[in-house]
């Protein structure tokens, strides 16, 4: 065999390496997260999606993608003082054990292959395989490191602590929030920003400051365009369809999101979901018999969720603004949203 074609080999065994990481994480998670306050709320596999509402799994689609995710949350059933950040280095730190240990026993398995001289193709492929599990361990660490030692010294931890402020009881407006980049951080990088979105807003939301919505949502809707979803980017999505069809509509760019979204928000019968569709089919649908059951059954399912009273408050006020439009709409005095 060429030279290349031993390289092309050992590399394609990084491929198992990453599945199985996604695995062993998933599992240990599933395991694991209770411990720590947590819970999976969401797994899909190859776009077979499940997800967790109202103490019962169910199942839903999303475009078939060659990952498996999966998705970890605080577990809001449970009252926890303080910030989750330490449960969640702990649960990182049990994963990461997991996979030392997978690696581990995938080198010892094939250590005979390291020296051996006129390998074959699987023992390329073996090989290749235990160092991809070597190469996932050492990015672990490093994700592990630069979440807890950089990102949540800077703003993971200030996004945390507004978390934490909405748990304990006030709502958006309270929080008084401004544009990321006037919170006094030197370096913010788009993950900040992507995880900043959905809760900025929900504060220009319910204060009514629609304008601010056209920077940030531009931003989000040029890198959602032509990226895969993936299940942690749910309220995201949801914001960003709510803007395309409440305060800019944009059938197309919603339609974008509909389509990597699948069923999942179709199947999603909590609040959020509801309003989120609601106003889409009432903007760019124009049905008005769908939108007003839409709009009932979101305003029903407001207290069936675990939600804090910050999205109780947002939700029922943007239910009844869009109810408010249904109604004038009926009666002819509807001008746009």
């Amino acid at each position: 065999m060429s030279f290349v074609t031993i390289v092309g080999i050992f590399l394609s065994g990084f491929v198992p390496a990453y599945f199985a990481k996604q695995i062993i994480m998933l599992i240990t998670d599933l395991i694991f997260a209770p411990l720590f306050l947590m819970r999976v709320k969401t797994v899909s596999v190859f776009g077979l999606t499940f997800f967790m509402e109202e103490e019962k799994w169910k199942v839903s689609f999303i475009k078939p993608e060659p990952m498996i995710q999966h998705e970890v949350r605080r577990d809001s059933r449970k009252v926890i003082e303080g910030s989750n950040a330490k449960n969640c280095l702990y649960l990182h730190l049990v994963q990461l054990a997991a996979l030392i240990i997978a690696a581990a026993a995938l080198c010892f398995v094939f250590r005979g292959l390291f020296f051996k001289s006129g390998k074959s193709v699987f023992e390329y492929l073996a090989i290749g395989s235990a160092c991809g599990m070597i190469f996932q361990v050492l990015w672990r660490i490093h994700v592990i490191v630069c979440t807890h030692l950089i990102y949540m010294k800077r703003t993971g931890g200030y996004l945390d602590s507004l978390l934490e402020r909405i748990r304990n009881g006030e709502t958006f407006t309270q929080l008084d929030l401004k544009p990321l980049e006037q919170s006094g951080f030197k370096k913010i990088t788009f993950l900040d920003r992507k995880i900043y979105y959905p809760i900025y807003m929900c504060y220009l939301a319910e204060t009514g400051k629609t304008q601010a919505m056209h920077e940030p949502s531009a931003e989000m809707m040029e890198h959602f365009r032509d990226k895969e979803f993936t299940v942690n980017e749910v309220l995201a999505y949801y914001w960003l369809i709510y803007y395309f069809s409440a305060v800019v509509p944009n059938k197309e760019n919603a339609d974008i999101l509909l389509e990597k979204l699948g069923n999942i928000i179709y199947d999603d019968n909590l609040t959020n979901g509801k309003r989120v569709l609601a106003y889409y089919v009432f903007e760019h649908e124009h049905d008005l018999e769908r939108a007003e059951q839409l709009v009932t059954e979101g305003f029903a399912s407001l207290e069936a969720g675990n939600f804090s009273n910050a999205e109780r408050i947002l939700e029922r006020s943007l239910l009844t603004q869009l109810n408010t439009l249904i109604l004038n709409a009926k009666f002819n005095t509807y001008t746009g949203l």
